[in-house]
């Protein structure tokens, strides 16, 4: 029993330092591709947190003649353009988990391509939403318990390919890089729920722009990190077996 703890303790110890590193090298990697998409895609959020600060000022103070009065599509709203990013992001990774896997036969990236998805169907067609109002009408329950269980609902969903995933993993560098991209998925459901209930309940004496740039942008923010490393991850393996043809040649 002893034993068995330790042994535990010392893989998580060397877990954590070894997910760091792959981390960092996903996100800065040494590739000419890599690096002007991580620019261009940092540059439009860049514009659209700009953009969404300019259109939120302007309704503030009522700045009819600015530009940007009015055009609640630089606001974080659904069909906003922020919101239409994320979900060029989302389906943008799900195709590069899913081109990953299958020239390298690792399944466990499909599990991450369906989990994405999954995210992007909740995102774009209100998915846990629906859920809960059908919940809280059906069964007698308050909206807020209703929206809980539909973010139950998609979050049981998310862990069973999760799971999934993690049973077919075969080496300690992908068990890592699987937890990579757990801890931003973590991070995002922190967006997107954890502060999305803190909204509800705060945002009243609070300022808007600010919560919804940190609610939003924070997930914005997220996926592109999400997007990028998977990017980053699938040029690293592609430069490791140029370099091992150029060897065994």
């Amino acid at each position: 029993m002893y034993a068995t703890a330790n042994y535990r303790i010392n893989f998580i110890a060397q877990l954590i330092p070894r997910c760091l590193l792959l981390a960092q090298s996903f996100l800065i990697r040494p590739d000419h591709v890599h690096r002007l998409c991580v620019a261009a895609v940092a540059s439009i959020i860049l514009i659209l947190i700009v953009c969404f600060i300019s259109f939120a000022y302007a309704e503030k103070h009522h700045l009819i003649n600015s530009f940007f009065y009015g055009r609640v599509q630089f606001s974080f709203v659904d069909g906003g353009y922020p919101e239409f990013l994320g979900y060029v992001l989302e389906l943008v990774a799900c195709a590069i988990f899913v081109a990953f896997a299958k020239a390298h036969n690792k399944k466990q990236w499909y599990a991450w391509a369906a989990i994405l998805l999954v995210t992007f169907m909740d995102d774009a067609f209100k998915v846990h939403e629906t859920i809960g109002h059908f919940s809280s009408v059906g069964l007698g329950l308050s909206p807020v318990v209703g929206d809980l269980i539909g973010f139950a609902a998609t979050g049981f969903l998310s862990a069973v390919l999760w799971f999934v995933g993690m049973r077919t993993i075969a080496s300690k560098n992908d068990l890592s890089a699987y937890f990579v991209f757990t801890a931003y998925f973590a991070i995002l459901m922190f967006f997107g729920v954890g502060v999305d209930a803190m909204h509800e309940l705060l945002g009243k004496n609070m300022s808007q722009t600010l919560f919804t740039l940190f609610e939003d942008g924070g997930e914005l923010i997220t996926t592109a990190l999400i997007t990028l490393s998977a990017l980053g991850m699938w040029l690293q393996q592609k430069h490791r077996v140029i370099a091992l043809n150029l060897q065994m040649n």
